[in-house]
């Protein structure tokens, strides 16, 4: 007579080994149906390139027509002095001297051009802000 320690282990065993079968057997149909999936798709898509590779020549060439040249705005430099520039930019020198108490002096005053005079929107507001703290 067997007993029950061996129909046990005999048991065990059995439930073992058939749950390694089960999920070895459903990881197996799982990677035959990826493949097959990625078949299925290889299929389809050479089918797309195919519809598309055979309806672009039917497609007549369209000539797009030149954009029109639009004029810029000419922007002339003034000859006159500008001397009213020059004193309020003197003046507003002269109220920061007075505030912190050193001496400033304006020793030219020239227009830049370049990377400054082409700042963005933000750039523009930021020195604003900036300057506004100031006075």
């Amino acid at each position: 007579m067997h007993t029950l320690q061996q129909m046990e282990s005999g048991y065990v065993g059995a439930v073992t080994v058939t749950g390694l079968v089960i999920v070895f057997v459903a990881l197996l149909l799982l990677i035959i149906a990826v493949a097959l999936m990625n078949k299925i798709f290889d299929i389809i898509e050479e089918q797309k390139k195919a519809e598309t590779e055979a309806a672009a020549p039917a497609k007549a060439p369209v000539e797009e027509a030149p954009a029109p040249v639009r004029e810029m705005p000419v922007i002339e430099q003034s000859t006159e002095d500008d001397t009213e520039v020059i004193a309020v930019i003197a003046a507003a020198v002269a109220h920061i001297a007075a505030e912190s108490g050193k001496e400033l002096k304006v020793r030219s005053i020239r227009q830049t051009s370049g990377r400054r005079a082409s700042r963005g929107s933000w750039a523009a507001a930021a020195v604003s802000d900036s300057m506004r703290s100031v006075s």
